[in-house]
């Protein structure tokens, strides 16, 4: 795909807005659309009127979208993408929803000639997890579809990313992003839990982690992405909860569909829903590590008074 082609970007939340920046780089012609007329204006994109408008304008539309029913309102509603998309054009839909909304929308874009491609994202490179995975342009692609399509949309992957992984029908993509999330979420509930016993016991989780960097507790979301930011106390999103708490449902569903038990996924599935109803959904996830302290009683950077093992 050239500089030239025309490029647009459906969507401008937390990733959607770093995308923006990246695509306008690559792609001066950027069309952009938002429900949010102030994300819209601030964007630096040329704006559409609406989803409709932007699919008529653009060879390719990147879709960034918080959940199933925000992607089959803004791509196949009344003035959605679809509704002006001209056959030959592709949707790279980077959303996570369930692989039963990917196939549906797959499916009434091949009926109007459009692809259509289901291609959620994760970080995954040291240190450039979430958003700082969009910043740093260094995401993953996990993509379900046509491989024409996919080799058409490989260029401005390129751009948003490090990594693209092709890997088949439509649906494909987002089952493969909601086991990647069923992992994270579990990994942040277990550093959670870890962490705060860690400071029962008088040892700070940067020291945990210190230690952790050699033995079999090491996971990369762990050292990562919760602990830069436990060091900074930060719990800006990133990832929300919120979002994690979508993605466990998700994977439930999927798991029902298939008929295999995923007990872990509905612990971790309370467990979120624990902080969601104490008011924390819309901060990251890291924040499990200081709710779980919190219900232990404990600092994470306290040593008891008798020291380390008390």
């Amino acid at each position: 795909m050239a500089a030239s082609s025309s490029v647009g970007l459906l969507g401008l939340g937390a990733i959607g807005e770093i995308y923006c920046g990246h695509l306008l780089a690559a792609f001066p012609g950027l069309r952009a659309f938002d429900l949010d007329a102030r994300k819209l204006s601030r964007c630096g994109a040329r704006a559409a009127a609406d989803a409709g408008e932007l699919g008529a304008a653009c060879d390719l539309v990147v879709v960034s979208l918080p959940d199933p029913a925000a992607v089959r309102a803004a791509v196949a509603g009344p003035g959605g993408l679809l509704d002006g998309a001209l056959p030959g054009a592709v949707v790279l839909d980077t959303s996570t929803v369930s692989p039963e909304t990917s196939r549906e929308m797959h499916a009434l874009a091949e009926e109007r000639g459009v692809g259509y491609l289901d291609a959620p994202v994760s970080g995954g490179e040291p240190f450039a997890t979430g958003v700082d995975g969009a910043r740093a342009a260094s995401m993953t692609f996990m993509v379900g579809g046509d491989a024409e399509a996919f080799e058409s949309a490989r260029p401005v992957m390129e751009v948003l990313g490090s990594h693209a992984f092709h890997l088949g029908p439509p649906g494909s993509g987002s089952t493969v992003k909601l086991i990647s999330n069923l992992c994270s979420g579990i990994h942040a509930l277990v550093a959670a839990e870890a962490f705060a016993l860690g400071a029962a016991c008088g040892f700070s989780p940067e020291r945990l982690v210190e230690v952790f960097q050699h033995t079999d507790a090491k996971s990369f979301f762990m050292t990562d992405y919760l602990m830069p930011r436990v060091a900074r106390r930060d719990v800006a999103p990133g990832f929300t909860v919120d979002l994690q708490l979508k993605d466990h449902r998700l994977a439930g569903e999927l798991a029902h569909e298939h008929r295999v038990p995923l007990p872990f996924n509905a612990l971790a599935s309370q467990a979120w829903q624990q902080l969601r109803a104490h008011g924390r959904g819309r901060n990251d996830v890291t924040d499990a590590v200081f709710f779980a302290a919190e219900q232990a009683g404990v600092e994470l950077d306290e040593t008891p008074p008798n020291g380390p093992g008390a």
